[in-house]
């Protein structure tokens, strides 16, 4: 590498080469700027190894540390900034596809906000506000939709309490003083949401930027994952309310995604132009109508909060 990097990439790697690592890389391969490529892979075996060490071969940008056993994402995540030379780290999902200058956009945007802690982007698939509504099923298409929300949404950076670790830029720093991700929490699942819960006691600042969109394919539903998986959520679950008192304690995806609508409203008299609101808006608008409660009563208030900020926002449209 011929100058510092601008940004480590994380990347944990467990088999499924094809369906995951593979594709990541390759979208990484086409991101310009000096980033280095750290990726930890938790004794996925001997094919893919191979495949690794030959898209190491194409991306010098890339390091490869193979484990000698499957460690989990925490350990795997804490052993690869270990190797880090970056002050920022993107902790990346291997199930990912990151547009070209989606690297450097997250890296700007914390070197000009020296406030900022942790940043993430907007996708298709997290369950939280980062989530915009995308009807395309390839990931290709996907992309595409997520560029089109960057050319034509608000862009407006906001804070959050909650950030999903499919794609998060992180300061090293930070990453040092909470001395990494708990590797109590074994093979994965409630580690970032035990690292974002430490970060807020400290009073950092997690920020969502709708500027940077970033494809993430997800588990999909609770119930279509695997007993194993569901027993190990419900595992960490336990340990992270052990550990800290309660449970997670924030809103609702679907409250949070009504939040992010009140805050196009907030903007209207602003200097963002009132189509790329009416956009961002339409968009979430959307999503908020997938997202109705099962429960009638939950259904009733629901409907009843998202119909109050349509018309809020609609009537103070049509007064400009």
């Amino acid at each position: 590498m011929n100058s510092a990097p601008i940004c480590s990439v994380i990347l944990i790697s467990y088999k499924n080469f094809h369906e995951t690592t593979g594709p990541c890389l390759d979208s990484l391969s086409h991101c310009p700027d000096p980033i280095e490529i750290i990726v930890v892979d938790n004794d996925s075996g001997e094919e893919t190894q191979k495949l690794l060490r030959h898209a190491a071969e194409k991306d010098s940008r890339i390091q490869l540390l193979f484990l000698d056993n499957n460690k989990g994402y925490a350990a795997g995540n804490n052993i690869g900034v270990q190797a880090a030379s970056s002050p920022f780290l993107l902790l990346l999902n291997s199930d990912t596809l990151v547009p070209h200058r989606a690297i450097q956009q997250l890296t700007n945007s914390l070197v000009e906000n020296p406030e900022w802690d942790m940043l993430g982007p907007v996708t298709n698939s997290s369950g939280n506000d980062q989530h915009i509504f995308c009807d395309a099923n390839s990931p290709e298409e996907i992309l595409q939709q997520g560029v089109h929300w960057c050319e034509q949404a608000a862009q407006i950076s906001f804070q959050t309490d909650r950030l999903i670790f499919f794609c998060v830029l992180i300061r090293k720093s930070l990453y040092d003083e909470l001395q990494g991700l708990d590797e109590d929490f074994g093979l994965g699942y409630f580690e970032d949401t035990d690292f974002v819960y430490r970060a807020r006691n400290l009073n950092k600042r997690l920020v969502i930027t709708e500027k940077v969109f970033v494809y993430h394919r997800g588990r999909g539903s609770f119930s279509k994952v695997s007993g194993a998986v569901r027993t190990l959520m419900k595992r960490n679950k336990k340990l992270f309310k052990k550990k800290h008192g309660h449970g997670e304690n924030t809103d609702h995806w679907r409250i949070k995604n009504i939040q992010a609508m009140e805050r196009y409203y907030e903007h209207l008299n602003g200097t963002i132009p009132k189509t790329r609101l009416q956009y961002a808006f339409a968009n979430r608008r959307q999503l908020a109508l997938t997202l109705l409660p099962n429960s009638p009563i939950k259904r009733f208030f629901y409907k009843r909060k998202l119909n109050a900020v349509i018309t809020k926002f609609t009537k103070a449209i049509k007064c400009q």
